[in-house]
This record gives C-alpha cells, structure tokens and sequence, in this order.
C-alpha cells in the first residue's frame, strides 16, 4: 500500500515547492511535484527528485557522536542525547563563565528555511544565551541594501504576472538551475508574443529560447545599466510624465549617465555595441517589462551598487505603472513578520557584537575577543565559505568547541567535537513562506525520524532546559509559534489561520489583486516617496549618492600585478543537481554532475595545452583545488565557470573552488564578493591526486 501525503521543500530556493509524498511500510519511497500547486504545477526539480536518498543513505547522521581522534579525521564514538546534552550545556557554561557569552557564536545556513527551524528556535535559545550574532550575508544581503536605497523596501514585481510582461529579462540568473518554475511562466509570455532577454556572463541554457543575450565581462554589469540609461535618456526614450511625478534625482542621473557613453560600456562590458544599442531601445518602448535580477551577479566587490543600479532601469521606463511590470528582487519581506519580537531579541543579556558569517575563518583565527564555542546548524561551512584554508584552520583549533547539528555525515561534521542529528523536512513540522510566490504553506512529518534525529526545535528546547532557561518560550511547540506569527495584525495574512493550512496545499498570502503589485499608489517607501535616483541617505552615509559603477577589486584597473599572475576570473555559479553543498553526496550515475569540472574557453584552452577532460589545477594565493576541463564557448575568453558546491571529501584533493575564493566584504551590507575571484589554471600530468578521490574515507 502506498499513502500519499504533502510535503513542502525546505531549501533555499525561491520555488518553495509543493511536494507528493509516497510512503510505503513507514518509509519514503518517492516525491513528485503536487499538481494542485499553482507554483510547482506538478512537477520538481533534478535536485530534489533523489530525496529518499538523502532521507536514508550511508551518509546519514542516526545517533549523537563524540569525537574519538583528531578534529578532521571523522572519528567519532556513539553517545546518547542525554550525555551529548550534558557535554554541551556544561562546556557553554564554562564559556561563558571563563569567557563571557560573547565567546559563543551560532553558525546556521539555508539548510531549511523554515520559520520555525530554519530562524526562530535556534535564535531564541542564542538570544537568551546573549552569544554573539551571526550577520547572515552570504546570499543577498549587499543587493537588497542597494535595492532598498532605490526603492525603499525589498518589494519586489510578483514574478506569477510574468505571462502579462512583453519584456521578460533575466539578468543574472540561471532559471533552469537555480528557480525552474519561472521558466513556464517565461514560456507563457513568450508563446502570447513576448521577447526574453538573457544577461549573463555564462551561457546558461535558457539562452537557447532567449531573443536578445548579451554576456558581459565578469562584474561590469553596472556599467552595462548606466550605458542603456545613456541612451534611454539622451534619445528621450524615457516615460518623461512618469519621471516627473514618481522619481527624485533625474537631473543628477542626467549628468552622470553621460560619463558612460557607448564607446566606454563596449570597453568595460566587452558587448558590441549594437547589442547595447538593440537592448536599451527594447527597454525603452517594450511595455510592460519585467527584469529578474539574480543574487549571483551580486556577490562582486561591487554587488550592492550593481543591485542599486539595475534598479533605477524600471524608474525611467515606468515599468511600475503595470501588472508584470517592474523589478523582481526576492519578495520576502511580503511576509509580514516581526522577526526580532518572534525570536526574542528582548531575551539577550547584553548587547551582543554582530560576525560577519563571511568571514568565519577570519573570526575563529583572529576575533578579539576570542570564540571558543562555535554551534553549526542547518550549514555546512567547511564546504561552502571562502577563502576556506582560513574556515579549516579555524575549524581545526583544539581549544574550539564545535558542535553540529547536521543530518549528513558533511564536511564540517568532521571537524566537530559533539554530533547530533538532524531530522529532515519529512520528520518534522514547520510554516514555509517563499521569496518567489507569495503564499504559506504547513509542512507536517509523513515519516517518523529516522533513528534519533531530532529537530531544531526539540534540540534547542533540550539545552534550553540544560542550561537552566526557565522562560516560556522555550516550551512552546511548533505550532505555537506558527500561531503567534499568523497572529500578526497585517492584511496580508487575514483569513489565514492555522486550521486554514492544516487543510493542505499552498495559500497565497491576501492580496488585493490577483497579482501583487508592491507599489499599488506609486508611492515608494523612501524617505522622499519616491524612486530615488539620487539618495540623499547614501550621501549621509558617505556613499555615492548616484547609481555608478566600481571596477571590482581583482582585475586589470584595481590589481594589475595580480592581473598578470592570475589572468582567468573564476565564476562559481549553482550546478542544477546541487543546491549550494545539498545533494552533493548523492552518487555520481544518479546525479547529473558527474565530477567537479571547469568550463573554460576553447582559446585559454589552446593556449595550456589543454583538451577536453584533461584534470586542472585551478589556483590563486589563497589556494587550489583539481577540476576536469570542459573546453567550449559557453564563457568568454578569460573566463572559466566550476559549478558546485561540491564536498571536499568528494573532490580531488580534498579541495573545492572555494580554497580559492576571497572572503573580502562587499561594498553594501557586508555581502560575499566569491565571484570576485581571479586564478591561473594549468594542466595536470601527475594524476596521483585521483588516487585519494576515487576512495574517499568516510569513517565513522
């Protein structure tokens, strides 16, 4: 017999997916997309689709661990919960007795997104603790900074009016690997007559229905948005009525567009400039259109202005004015949730210092004052940080107390002095909103944990109780808190309860319209009203004022001497079988990544001597990792692409790309700068290094 229940994926991704569970015997046997789901529309992704096999393969955390050898080794004796409770609890108060709380820092990722055991359980307890705060930077922090200082607010255009736009861009991103069911809302718009523009410096496969792609030198995006409002605003081509009513500056974006003529773009961009030219009169006269901007282009030196500027585009056209009309950047904060009442920031202690999550390798090495307790959870940071020789020293101090809450047998598992084990999304209960559609959606478990995984919120509870918190908070149940946050008096969530979604299914958030239009007055909520083109708040905080661009910190104008010894920019964009380091693990013949590899251009390969399937040495400064050549013209000359993340104990040398990347800040919101990433690449001749990655070790 096969029972059916609903699922909901937990990950970071913007499709929140309604999922089909199928048990059988009180297992998981296979998920499907739900058909009912307006989103999902029945079907998944290549990622998630090997579920069962992240669910119940040999990589699976079971019982609590203690670290029995060196840190790194994977060398770990059973415990029970009781015991690993007491471990913890009695290390973080000899921390914070030695140390103060400060010492103590919580290092928790995307692994789940969930309301419940993706933020507030675990911020909670650590608020309580008054440990230091994690600054969660990693994705989109610098670009929604750049956003907010044009528009007011991370409101975005609701990608499920794409079919009404005529102008679709997607302009640093990758629908097909990293937001699938954007591409038949594309498709839709394209078969009722629409054009579809690809931006990309990495010839992505949605390029093949795209009308119009321009591929752009790593970073110079900006530049390519300042040369398309050159020509916008010097040929009149822009909504004159719109721009007087509803925008501020465009006398001094006037001036300083000029310092961007065509000329200067086809040098910093590398587009010809008829396709620049072709582009900025389709922006121009194509109405309504809809740009997608995707986080990745944003993790540059230069990322938040790169955000920031883009986002002026749909201010001089009017874009706003129109149903799928607009700029579409993560739409999360539709969701109207008081994060620091929900997750008690009012329990702490103290007023706690903020760590950039960064930088982690930086701040266990060299933090003053020093962290001697480190609790990871729902992350996997010795696969996906940068500058990672930095994370793995850190990680590798003896006198660190690491503690992971994993479901997987990871990277950063190995470098743990205390082990629990994670529950997955099928074993647990939580509220999903998503970045993408705006709707809520209950998961409820559909299998019971396997062997004696917990959840966050049971976790957390537990040493709650161990170090002797007596508030209430710390007994309430999951669905105390969803209840709470449904509480929120906000016209979004009415008619939304609970019961509401225990009945299954996804529920759109309440909207007026049957697509959300963020700016339904054309009032914007800056602190003119209005779309900024000029930001007075910028200025006050000794920034450019204006949309500009920044040369990024590794490349010819900014670091020509390293330019010469790393001529190639490393671009580290998500594999569609992969979901940052998720899934990682699953066997290659059931994946479609069947080893790390490094597109490189047919030219730079001529140039080492390298053919197709060749084994490369990809290195900088900061470090080096092993890839197999993928020689083509799906990059540019001077451009290479390792799509990932891969784990290091799956790689050639116990190494991924990120030994590479640069834990360098960017210029908005302490974002990460990894595509900011300039190496040399040269071909291997001594293949000894396979001989460690075709038996990786994986004691237990």
């Amino acid at each position: 017999m096969i029972k059916k229940a609903k699922s909901v994926c937990p990950l970071d991704c913007p499709d929140t997916c309604g999922i089909i569970s199928s048990i059988s015997e009180g297992k998981l046997v296979k998920v499907q997309g739900d058909p009912d789901h307006f989103g999902t529309r029945g079907f998944l992704c290549k990622k998630v689709r090997h579920y069962p096999e992240r669910v119940y393969g040999p990589d699976r955390l079971l019982y609590p661990l203690k670290r029995s050898g060196e840190k790194g080794s994977g060398s770990f004796e059973r415990i029970t919960w009781n015991e690993a409770t007491e471990i913890i609890t009695k290390k973080f108060h000899e921390i914070i007795s030695n140390n103060g709380p400060e010492s103590i820092l919580p290092f928790s990722g995307s692994g789940t997104l969930g309301l419940v055991n993706g933020s507030v359980a675990g911020k909670r307890f650590f608020n309580r603790l008054g440990a230091s705060r994690l600054d969660r930077t990693i994705c989109s922090k610098g670009g929604r900074i750049g956003y907010k200082y044009t528009l007011g607010a991370s409101l975005g255009a609701d990608p499920l009016a794409i079919p009404r736009s005529k102008l679709i861009i997607s302009w640093g991103t990758n629908p097909y690997s990293t937001n699938i069911h954007q591409i038949p809302l594309i498709q839709e718009a394209k078969r009722d007559g629409a054009t579809y523009v690809v931006i990309n410096p990495y010839k992505i496969k949605s390029v093949g229905m795209a009308d119009l792609f321009l591929q752009p030198k790593p970073g110079s995006d900006a530049a390519l948005a300042l040369g398309v409002m050159n020509i916008i605003i010097n040929n009149s081509l822009y909504d004159q009525d719109f721009v007087k009513k509803y925008t501020e500056g465009f006398e001094a974006l006037t001036k300083r567009v000029q310092e961007y003529p065509l000329e200067k773009v086809v040098e910093v961009t590398g587009i010809k400039k008829e396709m620049i030219q072709e582009f900025a009169k389709l922006y121009a006269q194509i109405i309504p259109s809809f740009i997608y901007a995707g986080s990745g282009m944003q993790h540059h030196s230069n990322g938040g202005m790169m955000i920031r500027t883009i986002s002026c585009l749909p201010g001089l056209v009017g874009a706003w004015k129109y149903p799928g009309g607009g700029m579409f950047y993560p739409t999360s904060e539709s969701f109207p949730i008081n994060w620091e009442k929900i997750e008690r920031g009012d329990l702490s202690p103290n007023t706690p210092r903020s760590v950039n999550m960064n930088q982690l390798g930086e701040v266990l090495l060299h933090a003053s004052p020093k962290i001697h307790g480190l609790y990871v959870y729902n992350s996997n940071p010795a696969a996906v940080l940068f500058n990672q020789r930095k994370v793995i020293d850190g990680l590798s101090r003896d006198d660190l107390f690491t503690v992971v809450h994993e479901q997987l047998f990871t990277d950063t598992v190995r470098y743990a002095d205390i082990v629990l084990p994670a529950t997955t999304q099928f074993e647990q209960t939580d509220l999903h909103y998503s970045y993408f559609h705006l709707s809520l959606q209950l998961n409820k478990p559909v299998i019971k944990p396997c062997g004696e995984s917990r959840s966050n919120i049971d976790t957390f509870k537990a040493l709650a109780q161990g170090m002797g918190f007596e508030e209430t908070c710390f007994q309430e149940t999951e669905f105390d808190i969803i209840k709470r946050a449904l509480e929120i008096d906000s016209p979004y969530l009415k008619g939304i309860s609970l019961n509401r979604l225990r009945e299954g299914g996804v529920v759109r958030l309440t909207l007026p319209d049957d697509f959300h239009i963020p700016y339904p007055d054309l009032v914007f909520p800056t602190p003119s009203g209005k779309i900024e083109f000029y930001s007075e708040r910028m200025k006050s905080e000794e920034l450019d004022p204006l949309p500009s661009h920044d040369p990024i910190m590794e490349g010819p104008l900014r670091s020509p001497e390293l330019y010469k010894k790393y001529p190639i920019y490393l671009l580290t964009p998500s594999a569609q079988a992969f979901l940052n380091s998720n899934f990682a693990n699953i066997t290659p013949s059931k994946s479609t990544e069947r080893r790390p590899t490094l597109e490189i251009h047919s030219e730079d390969a001529k140039k080492r001597k390298i053919e197709q399937g060749d084994l490369l040495k990809v290195f900088n400064d900061r470090g080096e990792c092993y890839l197999w050549a993928a020689v083509g013209e799906n990059v540019r000359e001077g451009v290479a692409v390792n799509t990932g993340i891969w784990w290091n104990s799956l790689s050639p040398g116990r190494c991924n790309s990120n030994q590479t990347t640069p834990d360098r800040i960017a210029d908005l919101g302490g974002g990460s700068t990894y595509n900011t990433n300039l190496v040399q690449i040269e071909k291997v001749n001594d293949h000894t290094i396979l001989t460690e990655f075709s038996s990786p070790k994986k004691n237990r």
